[in-house]
């Protein structure tokens, strides 16, 4: 199986009036679903298909209090996961300031995932990519 992607012409968004520029951007085949995986799950163990699906389906809500008890969530060979803040920037000044109130230099939040290093070896070394039609060069 090939990772499939086409060639596209990108226009800079820092300089609009410039040229546009050609990037390679992947295209999805389709979904992983839950479902599936539960099956592939069940065929490759000694699990059911419904053990498997009720084992995934009791990950998410244990994820959820991990991060929002502010711990980082760990999956083995995987990767983890861990709540990120984006903010604006102060200075020791503000920061000393007797009004000071950090929660308000804070913008949202996201949630980030970090691949293990074995796994993004595993994936470097299986790749294979596979050209499709660019349309939008024509």
């Amino acid at each position: 199986m090939a990772i499939n992607y086409r060639v596209t012409k990108c226009a800079n968004p820092k300089f609009p009036e410039s040229e546009n520029y050609l990037s390679c951007k992947n295209v999805k085949t389709g979904d992983y679903d839950f479902e599936t995986l539960a099956e592939d799950i069940a065929e490759s163990t000694t699990v059911t298909k419904a053990d498997a699906m009720a084992v995934l389906a009791a990950i998410k809500p244990k994820v959820k209090k991990a991060l929002l008890a502010g711990q980082r969530v760990v999956l083995n060979d995987l990767g983890a996961f861990h709540i990120g803040l984006r903010g604006k920037s102060f200075t020791r000044e503000a920061a000393a300031a007797e009004d000071f109130s950090p929660s308000s230099y804070i913008k949202g939040h996201r949630i980030i995932f970090r691949p293990e290093v074995k796994l993004k070896k595993e994936i470097a070394l299986g790749i294979q990519l596979k050209r499709i039609s660019s349309d939008e060069m024509a």
